[in-house]
């Protein structure tokens, strides 16, 4: 994937982990992020396909502990919006 185009969203200067129990933590490298918006052809062809994702189609009719808005739940509940943020992290699947 071409970075170029995209703003880099730096990881936190100072490591932090979910445990305060030091024996827990793994020292991991910090690795940026990139954000990016969608545009009127990603909605488009997210409202062409919507039947294709699994909560507009029907088979999974639910939500998880956390809930982050899928980008096809941003394109269809937020409809007068222009652009949705996209944030692409290194080594990670597109999320929205």
């Amino acid at each position: 994937m071409d970075y170029s185009g995209l703003v880099p969203q730096p990881g936190d200067e100072e490591e932090a982990w979910f445990s305060f129990d030091a024996r827990w933590h793994v020292p991991r490298p910090q690795l940026p992020c990139h954000l990016t918006y969608t545009n009127a052809a990603t909605h488009a062809l997210i409202r062409e396909h919507i039947l294709e994702s699994p909560v507009y189609g029907g088979w999974v009719d639910a939500t998880g502990p956390r809930y982050c808005p899928s980008i096809e739940d941003k394109v269809v509940r937020f409809a007068d919006r222009d652009r949705h943020q996209v944030f692409r992290g290194q080594g990670s699947r597109l999320r929205g």
